[in-house]
């Protein structure tokens, strides 16, 4: 976004003009954190199929679309006159993982071999006609910056290499060309899981084509499609699989998801860890980087040699990086880029805040894809990104990130103070925060530091994988009054303030009575006291009003939300944008001419708006 400003000397202006200036006079966003909603009503809705996606938003049956992914799809939504089309690099990554407990995948070299088949370039060019992603060898890539070590091993496709490497482990193949393994025995049969062709058609086909390349070098092998929702419960929850073919995005500024993947401390049911790494020397390194450090410097010496490990172990392999590709319908303003994720994806929280239709700066509905299939929307367990669209609009965090330079801004927290200490020999770090004064719950109860309290202590006692990292080093949470909290955690790495930072916050008066986190469902469950809510209460800009679960997710605007918009006045119920245009028609007619007659000049605004 950028700003034109002209003086204009005006001896008369047309009501034209006029109206066009209200109708762009929304400011522009100079400073985080920003007042919202905006809108009364988002309404997320499920398509079962890319196909079925891109009709709607071309018809006008929704007005937001993400992750669009097809090339031809790409091409239709570009010629549509009707809808703007965004492009944004990701801080994301495709990978095909190996389960390391299981033979012959037990086995580095056996990894090693196969992470040389996936063919990127063939994907890259096929698939996605070079325009939507970029082959990918690094999981920590270029774009993470002084992060990233170049200097790890890689694994290019490469049939001839990998068959030297299996005859190199000992690996042989017998008359009929099928691979043996070192003790001679014929190797069992791999399935590798992917998404089914309806649901995911590119990541299938991708699939495909890396089981083929399996099978030229005599490896039995075979494609296992599986709904997503199915496919996730496989792969993180039972941890039932050989081989599998996901994504991942939104992974912040900091490689910190490192120790959530390859940690032998996150090898737990639905733990990132999924391929089970156990690497006592990789789980130091990792430590030190995610915990110990207290400097970038000391924390950067620390994960580049975590990366060395990582990369010999070939237990997650990259495959491509893609672009954020989204089309929204014309008509809408407000949205803002985040930085490696896009403007209305998984993780564009600023974006629902700020977005509005044009001529309307408060109030008026809009409809967006959801993505996938969402499994459940409890906010502990929900860690897909397609329920995190909804999750991360009603629940709130102490603190939130700028979304263009990454960076910690208030939020729940309106400020706090580090204190570095010693306890007898050890350094330890006392966070304190003090909250904002005007938060509820979306039930009318009042947000209180005993909240953060109760959310730090539940998600720590209960060990929810989602959150055992960023809580692993806190000793001590106290609440010496409503609003002020104070967090003591061993050790003073400068992680510390992101992690307890980031966590959500969920009520103790609806969550202190939930013996089973993984089974509970809050949508599901009307609340106790107050009619027409149910459990799933938080304090975000947005409220589960209604739900199909399976077809759509409808969310209206918090009218008490702590960071609430000061007084516009909006249209009422049942007058549309033209009668409301009309309005500021007449308004002009007086205001105008009393403008210009004690100024004689007008500062006109205008929004650019570029694509990317």
């Amino acid at each position: 976004m950028f700003r034109s400003y002209a003086v204009l000397l005006i001896l008369c202006v047309t009501l034209n003009t006029f109206h066009m200036w209200v109708a762009s006079s929304v400011p522009e966003i100079s400073k985080y954190p920003i007042n919202g909603p905006r809108l009364d009503e988002i309404l997320f809705v499920y398509h079962a199929t890319p196909e079925a996606a891109v009709a709607a938003i071309r018809k006008g049956d929704i007005d937001i679309l993400s992750d669009i992914f097809r090339p031809s799809d790409v091409h239709v939504l570009s010629e549509d006159l009707n809808l703007n089309i965004t492009f944004s690099q990701q801080t994301h990554y495709c990978y095909v993982a190996f389960n390391t407990r299981r033979e012959p995948l037990n086995d580095k070299q056996f990894r090693k071999a196969l992470a040389h088949l996936i063919p990127r370039e063939e994907i890259a060019s096929k698939l996605f006609e070079g325009i939507v992603v970029t082959p990918m060898l690094y999981e920590t890539s270029p774009a993470f910056g002084r992060w990233h070590n170049p200097n790890v091993a890689t694994y290019p496709y490469n049939p001839t290499r990998a068959r030297q490497i299996l005859a190199s482990g000992g690996y042989g193949w017998d008359k009929d060309g099928k691979l043996i393994g070192p003790d001679s025995k014929p190797l069992r049969k791999v399935s590798f899981i992917s998404p089914t062709q309806e649901e995911a058609p590119t990541s299938y086909e991708i699939a495909k084509l890396t089981v083929e390349e399996m099978k030229k070098i005599g490896l039995e092998v075979y494609q296992e499609p599986l709904s997503f929702d199915s496919l996730l419960t496989k792969v993180l929850t039972e941890r039932s699989f050989d081989i599998y073919f996901l994504c991942v995005s939104n992974l912040g500024k900091y490689p910190r998801w490192l120790y959530d993947y390859y940690h032998s401390s996150l090898d737990v049911p639905d733990g990132d860890n999924t391929p089970g790494v156990r690497d006592t020397e990789l789980d130091r390194l990792l430590y030190t980087f995610r915990f110990e450090s207290e400097t970038e410097e000391e924390g950067e010496r620390a994960v580049w040699r975590a990366q060395e490990l990582i990369a010999d172990l070939a237990a997650r392999v990259p495959v491509y990086s893609r672009y954020q590709i989204e089309a929204y319908r014309k008509g809408l303003e407000g949205m803002v880029e985040h930085r490696g994720v896009g403007y209305f994806t998984s993780g564009a929280f600023w974006t629902y805040l700020n977005l509005s239709r044009v001529g309307l700066p408060a109030g008026g509905k809009v409809k967006v894809d959801v993505g996938g299939r969402v499994r459940t929307l409890n906010p502990l367990y929900g860690s897909g990104a397609y329920e995190q669209k909804i999750i991360t609009l009603i629940y709130d965090s102490l603190l939130a990130s700028d979304p263009k330079t990454g960076e910690i801004v208030p939020y729940l927290a309106e400020g706090w103070k580090l204190q570095n200490l010693m306890v007898g020999k050890s350094k330890v770090q006392k966070i304190t925060f003090k909250l904002a004064r005007n938060a509820t719950w979306h039930d009318g109860e009042t947000l209180t530091s005993a909240d953060i309290r109760f959310s730090m202590e539940y998600l720590k006692q209960n060990r929810v994988p989602a959150f055992i990292s960023s809580l692993e080093r806190v000793i001590n949470v106290s609440d010496p009054d409503p609003y002020t909290l104070e967090v003591t955690m061993n050790g003073t790495s400068f992680f510390n303030l992101i992690d307890v930072g980031g966590i959500v916050i969920i009520p103790k008066h609806i969550w202190k009575d939930v013996s089973d986190w993984r089974t509970f469902q809050p949508d599901r469950e009307p609340h106790p006291k107050v009619k027409g809510l149910t459990k799933m209460v938080g304090t975000g800009p947005f409220i589960l009003a209604e739900e199909k679960p399976g077809e759509f997710w409808r969310l209206r605007a918090n009218p008490n939300y702590f960071k609430r918009l000061p007084a516009v006045k909006t249209p009422v119920e049942g007058v549309g944008l033209e009668e409301w245009s009309l309005n500021l028609r007449t308004f002009s007619l007086i205001a105008v001419p009393i403008l210009l007659v004690s100024i004689g000049y007008l500062i006109l605004r205008r929004r650019v708006s570029t694509r990317i």
